[in-house]
């Protein structure tokens, strides 16, 4: 799958304390730390938008700790194409080198290492949608006095898109009027990330997410993870009439799924099939009962 990457590079200008409450008046040895931020397409396929709010972690040790790291999730806001804080950030000194962490969208965290993080159950409206999308970057290694130190954030979850078309018995402007729902189910919505790694694990128990409609697909969120194949993965309702296709599947970290279900009329109703995934060119078919 083809990934378009926008590019939406902002100077994070921040005065901001490491660890300590209150701030010391800037000494002239000290160098503030800078940021350029470019991100992978987000939930809305857009750059940052003004309003978002990401978290930074900066560390000097070899891996980023659950807490007590030498900044801890400074809150950065975008606001008319540029990022602030209330505070500045300054480098320890002016030769060592520091791993720098960003992740999006911006929470209140005690372990780093194991970040509570749930997709909403009902993506239907698009700020719930765009809610449910996490992104994470890391730069490591940067040296103060290079210039600002650039972090590309990218996707860390799973991404499906639903495609329905009408297949044998149904006219287009047929189908096109018919009342039509669709949901996935059996699908965990929480779980614990890493942001030392940018990694993810599906916790709790298995629930049902409503996509978002976008007019051309359904889209929806998804944590990592897999779906047993005797459990129901497609719950799609035409006209009132609800029809399951179950199958399984693995929802892949930092990919994009495309799925299109075509839906034949039958003499017992209807019969679901799915065609073909984006990301490995191979046919599948299923019936819906």
């Amino acid at each position: 799958m083809k990934k378009s990457i926008l590019t939406a590079v902002a100077v994070l200008s921040v005065i901001a304390c490491t660890k300590q409450e209150t701030l010391a008046p800037q000494q002239k040895d000290q160098l503030p730390i800078e940021l350029s931020l470019s991100v992978q397409t987000k939930a809305t396929d857009a750059a940052y938008e003004n309003g978002d709010n990401v978290g930074i972690y900066v560390s000097y040790e070899s891996a980023l700790a659950a807490s007590s790291n030498y900044i801890d999730n400074k809150k950065f806001t975008l606001s008319a194409g540029k990022w602030t804080s209330d505070t500045e950030i300054y480098w320890k000194d002016k030769e060592t080198a520091a791993d720098f962490y960003c992740y999006y969208p911006y929470g209140a965290i005690a372990d780093a290492t194991s970040y509570s993080f749930a997709v909403k159950s009902d993506q239907s409206a698009l700020e719930n949608y765009k809610a449910s999308d996490f992104l994470w970057g890391k730069r490591g290694g940067a040296l103060p006095g290079g210039g600002a130190v650039a972090i590309s954030t990218s996707h860390i979850l799973s991404n499906i898109l639903i495609y329905l078309k009408p297949g044998e018995g149904f006219t287009d402007s047929e189908f096109a009027a018919a009342v039509k729902t669709v949901k996935l189910g059996n699908v965990k919505t929480n779980a614990n990330v890493n942001l030392n790694v940018g990694s993810v694990t599906a916790k709790g128990d298995a629930s049902v997410i409503t996509p978002y409609w976008t007019g051309e697909c359904y889209r929806a969120v998804v944590i990592p993870q897999s779906v047993a194949a005797d459990a129901n993965l497609i719950i799609l309702t035409v006209d009132g009439v609800t029809y399951t296709l179950a199958r399984e599947f693995t929802f892949a970290a930092k990919t994009q799924h495309k799925l299109t279900v075509t839906v034949n009329k039958s003499s017992s109703g209807l019969n679901i099939s799915i065609e073909s995934w984006l990301i490995d060119d191979t046919e599948y078919t299923g019936d819906a009962k």
